[in-house]
């Protein structure tokens, strides 16, 4: 719970909106993907299919939080330069969090491509 006093709340509020519509479209999906290839279909794909939605959904989360972001250090250096550090301070703390989850679900995501877990997800019907 530290991030919250340090990530404002439209931040919060804007990871767990991609999030949760990632993780809605994922489970969609995997509910068609099951019926379609049901002989076939193992929980492992189904993990797969779920962390590729993570790995999206924190791909987006950071290039939104980077374009809120530079617009707000442009806003910033506009307007009063000599606040500018004190915003620059504010605005890397959630730019971090959003390229340390990215990261971390980037690893996980390429390591399941590399064990070749999306061959069954990517094929064609």
């Amino acid at each position: 719970m530290i991030y919250l006093d340090v990530i404002p709340p439209f931040e919060i509020t804007l990871y767990l909106l991609v999030i949760v519509l990632f993780l809605l479209t994922g489970f969609l999906n995997l509910k068609d993907l099951k019926k379609i290839r049901q002989d076939k279909w193992t929980p492992q794909d189904s993990v797969a299919l779920i962390l590729r939605m993570f790995f999206y959904a924190f791909l987006l989360n950071l290039m939104l939080t980077l374009a809120i972001d530079a617009g707000l250090l442009l806003l910033a250096a506009a307007r009063f330069p000599a606040s500018l550090q004190r915003v620059l301070s504010f605005t890397l703390t959630p730019l971090e969090l959003s390229f340390g989850m990215l990261v971390a679900t980037g690893v996980m995501y390429g390591l399941a491509k590399w064990q070749e877990w999306y061959d069954l997800i990517d094929a064609e019907y």
